[in-house]
């Protein structure tokens, strides 16, 4: 039987995540995880706080507290935020742990013994306003590959493409601000991806039509095709894992190696069960990842888990998303563009935010943030559409004792069959990892139950409880509304439990359920009958547009 592991990349903690992190990442895994839940598989849904690298350790240093407390600090304010959102992790650990610290010396001590890692002689930045080495990611300048002039010294976000800071035009210090940077040569440690190209492109092909994203593919085999090089995995940092190498004690394992390692460690800090799910062949492993995360999941990764040869299971399954932008910027922590998830859950409710995202989830390309697209989702597709249909219907059985008929005729047994076919669509996008997709047949479902209860006109019969025809009816639409509520779940889980309260379901949502339906005579709590979505206020429109 299969086992399944849905990771998430790591949020790193500088900050609250904004909705583009959110969006592009631990959403999508967080309702995957659901559908797992749905339909009653052996799954673990992995995720933990991203802790180490120079962005913690200079906070730090301008806070005067140690980088240690304040990534704990930050781990548990993303932790709940994220929790607010209504995401059910099996594990949210943290890079930083003692579990992930034993699982990063292990596979370094496996690399080193099957001669993966390499020594290095490398120029490495340093500031001589602030007498320090500095980061990749603290020098900035212009790319050149696509002219943006705000990329990073590892990687340019506007294009994808992987940096070092001697390649960028124009290179200044973000700490500073000033451009007085020179390269002294140090000793590092890499990851001779050059000797494991060959089994990391292998890997691919082997993998990549188990439903990954074709930019995840063609990014890939982009790197594959112009040679890759070691990478270096040591750097010259205070906070950090020591390096237990006899002439590099003094440097500490580069933030992208233990990171990616963490999902080890972190599912080890879970359970003792950890080597179950990692280390059996049957293990289906699910990756969620914005674009700018590919190279790191499916070279790097890979080649970690390939050269270690500790048989740990490899992705089987690459998902990357393009970025959703805001006013055609892509939102970013670190520069204060874009709602982050604590304001926005100050104006509107976390399934209001849930939904609205999964129908924007940037799968095939950017996609466009703004408040009127925001308002139009949450005014008509969940309240005009979903919240209208099982309203109407709910309020309709307040006054009607619906039964199950002998047999579902006419109008009732097209409506059955269509929604029938709906759901077996839904599971499909799913198992493709299609989510927009999955919910668009939640649409359609609601959709055609309020077509249905127009062309039927129950009202016609008044309050006519022995009426056979208005008993279809009313058992049909119920019936629809609580096969609706299961497929839910995943993407609104608040407003599903709701609706399922409202049929006094208590077990945890089904999918086998939602293709059953009701099997019986429908008896609803008529007391907890209320609409399920509203429309925004003009006080919420108004702290949108404030913060836009």
């Amino acid at each position: 039987m299969a086992r399944y592991i849905i990771t998430s990349a790591l949020p790193y903690v500088e900050g609250v995540p904004h909705l583009g992190n959110f969006v592009g990442s631990v959403l999508p895994a967080d309702i995957f995880y659901k559908f797992m839940l749905l339909k009653r598989e052996d799954a673990i849904f992995i995720c933990g706080s991203d802790q180490h690298g120079t962005p913690i350790e200079l906070q730090a240093l301008k806070k005067g507290v140690e980088p240690s407390e304040l990534a704990d600090k930050l781990h548990h304010e993303v932790k709940e935020v994220l929790e607010k959102f209504e995401c059910t992790f099996t594990m949210y650990g943290n890079t930083n742990s003692k579990e992930n610290e034993l699982t990063v010396d292990e596979i370094f001590e496996a690399l080193i013994k099957n001669k993966y890692i390499i020594e290095t002689q490398s120029e490495l930045a340093y500031c001589n306003t602030d007498q320090r080495f500095i980061s990749d990611r603290f020098i900035e300048g212009t790319c050149p590959y696509c002219g943006y002039d705000q990329a990073r010294g590892d990687q340019c976000d506007h294009c994808g493409h992987l940096l070092t800071p001697k390649e960028l035009i124009k290179p200044h210090c973000v700490i500073c601000n000033g451009t007085n940077i020179v390269f002294k040569e140090t000793r590092n440690l890499a990851l001779d991806l050059a000797a494991l190209q060959g089994k990391i492109e292998a890997f691919i092909n082997g993998n990549k039509d188990n439903n990954w994203s074709k930019i995840a593919v063609t990014h890939s085999l982009g790197y594959i095709k112009r040679g890759l090089e070691p990478r270096e995995i040591t750097r010259d940092l205070k906070f950090g894992f020591k390096v237990p190498y006899k002439g590099f004690e003094d440097k500490v394992f580069y933030v992208w190696f233990d990171a990616v390692i963490g999902y080890i460690g972190i599912t080890r800090s879970w359970s003792d069960a950890w080597e179950r799910y990692w280390k059996d062949s049957e293990t289906i492993l699910i990756q969620f990842m914005g674009k700018d995360n590919i190279e790191f999941h499916t070279l790097m990764w890979p080649g970690i888990l390939i050269g270690s040869g500790l048989g740990f299971v490899l992705p089987h399954t690459i998902i990357a998303y393009e970025y959703l932008l805001s006013k055609g910027i892509k939102f970013s922590k670190s520069r204060g563009i874009g709602l982050n998830l604590e304001s926005a859950i100050e104006i509107a409710h976390p399934d209001y935010w849930r939904f609205a995202l999964a129908m924007l989830l940037p799968e095939t390309s950017d996609t466009d943030f703004s408040v009127e697209r925001l308002i139009e989702i949450i005014d008509n597709d969940m309240n005009n559409n979903i919240g209208n249909f099982a309203h109407r219907v709910l309020s309709l059985a307040k006054s009607i004792e619906a039964k199950r008929p002998e047999a579902l005729t006419g109008a009732s047994a097209d409506l059955v069959k269509k929604v029938n076919s709906l759901i077996s669509a839904y599971e499909e996008h799913f198992e493709k990892v299609q989510i927009r997709e999955a919910l668009h047949d939640v649409l359609e479902i609601a959709a055609l139950g309020n077509s249905y209860i127009s062309a039927t006109e129950p009202w016609k019969y008044g309050n006519a409880n022995g009426s056979k025809e208005l008993n279809e009816i009313v058992y049909t639409a119920l019936d629809v509304v609580y096969r609706m509520a299961m497929l839910l779940y995943p993407f609104v889980p608040a407003s599903s439990a709701r609706l399922l309260e409202v049929f006094e379901y208590a077990d945890e949502p089904s999918l086998a359920r939602a293709k059953e339906g009701i099997v019986e005579s429908v008896h609803i709590n008529k007391e907890l009958v209320k609409p399920i979505f509203s429309k925004l206020s003009e006080e919420q429109i108004r702290k949108l547009y404030s913060l836009k």
